[in-house]
């Protein structure tokens, strides 16, 4: 019996036929895809959380299951780019960039959330990261003593916003302290000691947690908003040190010294454990705030980054933006 052939019993008009069909879908396909990256990216997830209260800035994902929608959380793509757009107007700011996440649900909103900026002192934190790495196994590190020299000092000259009390030449201080400074008074005497404290390779694992390439410490590396809010997200989850380390290192960085930023946009009372970066030159101003806002029973990371010609307006620009997130998230919480 002569084996039954489909191909051989069809015409060529349900050949051409057919092959139309397949071209179509695939164009839908493709079309599908293009549109779906032109709208903003909002992901969410649902997350179940470690329920231990006896930690206050950490709060680990027990369990996670992602869930895509196409619309909007309740910090609006459309109302946080026009608003973003009319801030970089009313400050003359020439660059603004936006990531904010929910680490509650997961959802999180970017606006030109892929332009790279220079981080400058936001690379503190990935570097006390892998020293509080290495301390999980040499605790000792912590305690060691340093003295401060005239060359560590000369590190701090560069700096347009500055803090009283920082290291001080020909004092000792243990290594927690320099992280101290270096964190709270974004202090640069004390980096060179942190990093030739620990194997170089301690601080690219870092870099490696969050996906985002590194070279060595003589390359600065240049991050969008969302690259470094990963920083602050491994933080939070526990994911890359021991809760305690993480605790330790957002409970510093929730006394930080400046508060010109997020900070100012925000009521009285409320924590936030946060890093500014600034950089200037060629009368080009880079200014960036990036952090986890502990809004009751609901924090979130909220990064901004800045390129202008004044610190006065770009600080100003970050308020307002930290403002306008904190109002929408209160409003949303007050409704429910």
């Amino acid at each position: 019996m002569e084996k039954y052939n489909f191909f051989k019993n069809i015409t060529k008009n349900k050949v051409l036929l057919f092959l139309n069909i397949v071209f179509i879908i695939i164009i839908l396909i493709l079309s599908i895809i293009l549109i779906s990256k032109s709208f903003p990216s909002v992901n969410f997830s649902k997350i179940t959380r470690d329920q231990d209260n006896n930690f206050k800035f950490t709060n680990p994902i027990l369990d996670c299951e992602d869930i895509n929608q196409s619309e909007n959380t309740y910090i609006s793509f459309e109302k946080i780019n026009k608003e973003v757009d009319s801030l970089k107007d009313k400050y003359n700011v020439k660059d603004a960039s936006l990531y904010f996440r929910d680490l509650n649900n997961g959802p999180w909103v970017g606006v030109n959330e892929q332009i790279i900026f220079s981080p400058a002192s936001l690379l503190k934190v990935p570097v006390v990261m892998a020293l509080f790495k290495y301390a999980e196994q040499y605790p000792e590190i912590l305690r060691k003593e340093f003295m401060i020299t005239e060359s560590n000092v000369q590190a701090d000259l560069n700096q347009n916003i500055t803090f009283p009390d920082i290291l001080k030449k020909d004092n000792k201080y243990t290594i927690l302290q320099i992280v101290e400074s270096m964190i709270k008074k974004s202090d640069n005497a004390g980096v060179g000691i942190v990093i030739n404290s620990i194997p170089s390779d301690y601080i690219s694992a870092v870099f490696n947690s969050v996906g985002v390439p590194y070279k060595d410490v003589d390359h600065e590396v240049s991050l969008s908003v969302k690259d470094y809010s990963g920083f602050f997200r491994v933080l939070f989850n526990s994911s890359y040190l021991s809760r305690e380390m993480s605790e330790k290192i957002l409970n510093i960085l929730s006394q930080s010294e400046y508060k010109d930023g997020l900070v100012a946009g925000i009521p009285d009372g409320i924590t936030v454990a946060h890093k500014f970066g600034e950089r200037s030159g060629n009368n080009i101003y880079q200014l960036h705030d990036c952090g986890i806002i502990y809004y009751p029973n609901n924090p979130y990371i909220l990064c901004v980054m800045t390129l202008g010609n004044s610190f006065k307006n770009q600080e100003s620009l970050i308020q307002d933006i930290s403002s306008y997130i904190y109002t929408e998230i209160d409003k949303e919480k007050k409704n429910q």
